[in-house]
C-alpha cells in the first residue's frame, strides 16, 4: 500500500512539473497528490503508532508491569481488618 501510494505521488509530480500541460490538469494532479500525501502521513503514523504500542507491551511484559496500553485497571482498596488483640 505504502510503495502505491508513493509511485503516485511520484507520478502526480511528474504530471505537476510538465509545462506542457495546461493550468487546469496541473492542478488537479496538484490536488490528487496533496490528497495522496494526506493519506499516506496518516498510514504512517498509524503505523509508527502501532509499532510504539507493541514495543510498549514487550517491554511491560519483560519487566512484569501490568498492561497500561489498553484500559486503566482500577483497583478496589482492600477493606480494613481488625487485629485481634492479644
Amino acid at each position: 500500500m505504502v510503495r502505491e501510494l508513493r509511485q503516485n505521488l511520484a507520478r502526480c509530480r511528474r504530471v505537476i512539473l510538465d509545462e506542457n500541460l495546461d493550468l487546469k490538469t496541473r492542478e488537479r494532479w496538484t490536488q490528487l497528490y496533496k490528497n495522496t500525501s494526506q493519506i499516506l502521513n496518516q498510514l504512517l503514523k498509524d503505523r509508527q503508532m502501532r509499532d510504539w504500542e507493541n514495543r510498549l507491551r514487550e517491554i511491560e511484559k519483560y519487566r512484569g508491569i501490568p498492561g497500561r496500553t489498553g484500559r486503566p485497571q482500577i483497583v478496589p482498596p482492600e477493606p480494613e481488618t481488625a487485629k485481634p488483640e492479644k
